[in-house]
């Protein structure tokens, strides 16, 4: 019995306590680097076992396993530019600078 008073007793206490909460100012957005910009503004296209890259000269086309091993790595030289690859069908990452997909090749 004197468990059970002491129990609530140390509830009542804890909910009759001041509760003070501040929420930290969130920082300001960091201005837009160049590294984003270019990220942002690649695009591919996948054709069977092409993939059309446009909006990323002088960058370099890696191309990943699911399991994460790199199989090829290609200059792009060309603002639009075609990279055809040797490799078996099935699911790829493509990697360009900080733009990541995911692509199937046919």
């Amino acid at each position: 019995m004197i468990k059970t008073i002491l129990k609530i007793s140390f509830a009542l206490i804890l909910l009759a306590l001041p509760v003070s909460v501040s929420a930290a100012e969130a920082p300001a957005e960091p201005a837009e680097s160049n590294v984003e910009s270019v990220a942002a503004s690649v695009e591919i296209s996948v054709s069977r076992n092409s993939i059309r890259v446009l909006n990323a000269q002088g960058q370099t086309l890696e191309l990943y396993s699911v399991t994460g091993a790199r199989i090829k790595a290609v200059k792009i030289t060309a603002g639009d530019e075609t990279v055809t690859f040797n490799v078996p069908r099935g699911c790829y990452i493509v990697k360009i600078g900080d733009f990541v997909r995911k692509v199937n090749l046919v």
